[in-house]
């Protein structure tokens, strides 16, 4: 008989066992510890954003060689619980908050100003700089939700805007003094309440304003258009209701703004500017001698109004909107077209039942209703005397 094993097919060879490949990468104990490194920094960046959320802070400072720093109530606070802040750090943190292209811009231009939601939520206006040769960053909080519009101290001045369908009106004050806060309650009424075509020329988007009622385009300047001239001068072919300018850079886009406002469009801009005087003659120096006279006339035609508005630290903490109010009535209308603007503060002081408020005004008011200190007031006031008179009563 055969033997059965002879019958047993032969198994297949056990391929050997591949040898390491000396040029496999193999994580480097340098890689590693830059991948530690990176995930720390991280987490101390979002530790960071929660304590800006938790202190109710409006700004977050990154500088090299300091520690991190909040705005709270308008001052800095220092985290001195915090570590002094790396060249490292600082890129790696960089490095997560931007994308490939605008890193690339920034090391290009040296600066850059964006606007991002981290943490899910939270939206914020963010600065990237450099100083003496290291990166900085500069973050400012937009907050979720907007103050009703009736309870702003200037809602009597800006309630007709809500129904207005051409003009001009413009919301100044210097940095910090909450005018993207109010151009969003503003925005929002109108949103809530008619159906039009809004648009809004940004630099850059800092709050994100959904459809409601009406239809809202937010245009991005140096993204989705050219500059603020070329996004203004686009507008006037297309069919708007109203057309919202964080800023006013330049005589184009003045020109442009004022063609828009005398055509059937609301136009609201916002400038910097202390007081409703300084405002006009901001615009009038815009619009160059060569066109003054004309650039003055279109301004006393289109304008509707200029708030100036401040945010002051209130006695007790926290901080309080104070603001001024000028209608375009008639008259002042006049002044405008004339460039006689020092004359207007005297119509607003004489026309408080039409709703003005001169600045000083303001914050006499609000002194002595007990929410301002005198001291903090007098560092604000135009007209220290004309203040001085008003505070004494």
């Amino acid at each position: 008989m055969p033997d059965a094993s002879a019958q047993q097919p032969t198994p297949p060879p056990t391929p050997p066992q591949a040898e390491p490949s000396p040029h496999a990468p193999v994580p480097s104990q340098t890689e590693t510890a830059s991948a530690s490194e990176s995930a720390a920094d991280i987490l101390h960046f979002e530790k960071w954003l929660g304590m800006l959320g938790s202190r109710k802070a409006t700004d977050l400072h990154l500088s090299v060689g300091t520690v991190p720093a909040l705005r709270v109530d308008g001052a800095i606070a220092p985290l001195l619980e915090e570590g002094v802040i790396t060249a490292e750090r600082i890129e790696r943190i960089a490095e997560q908050l931007l994308g490939a292209p605008e890193l690339s811009e920034l090391r290009q231009k040296k600066q850059l100003v964006v606007s991002k939601t981290l943490k899910k939520s939270m939206r914020f206006r963010i600065h990237f700089f450099y100083s003496r040769g290291f990166l900085g960053i500069s973050m400012r909080h937009v907050p979720d939700a907007s103050a009703p519009l009736a309870s702003l101290p200037h809602a009597s001045l800006l309630a007709p805007l809500v129904s207005a369908t051409q003009g001009l009106f413009i919301i100044s004050g210097p940095f910090d003094s909450g005018r993207t806060s109010t151009v969003r309650s503003l925005l929002s009424e109108i949103n809530a309440s008619r159906p039009c075509y809004v648009v809004t020329l940004e630099a850059p988007i800092e709050y994100l304003l959904p459809s409601d009622q009406s239809v809202v385009a937010q245009r991005e300047v140096g993204r989705d258009v050219e500059s603020f001239a070329a996004g203004v001068a686009a507008l006037a072919e297309e069919d708007v209701d109203v057309v919202v300018l964080s800023a006013i850079p330049d005589k184009a886009a003045l020109a442009g703004a004022l063609e828009l406002a005398t055509s059937g469009r609301l136009v609201v801009a916002v400038m910097e500017g202390n007081h409703t005087v300084a405002v006009l003659e901001r615009l009038r120096d815009l619009s160059g001698e060569e066109d003054r006279v004309r650039i003055l006339h279109e301004l006393g035609d289109a304008l509707i109004g200029i708030t100036t508005q401040l945010l002051l630290p209130k006695i007790g903490g926290g901080r309080i909107l104070v603001a001024s109010a000028m209608a375009a009535t008639h008259p002042i209308k006049s002044l405008v077209r004339e460039g006689k603007f020092e004359q207007i503060p005297n119509i607003m002081q004489t026309s408080r039942e039409q709703g003005m408020v001169t600045m000083d005004k303001a914050l006499s008011e609000a002194v002595r209703t007990g929410a301002v200190s005198l001291a903090t007031a007098k560092e604000y006031a135009v007209d220290i005397n004309q203040f001085n008179a008003l505070a004494s009563h």
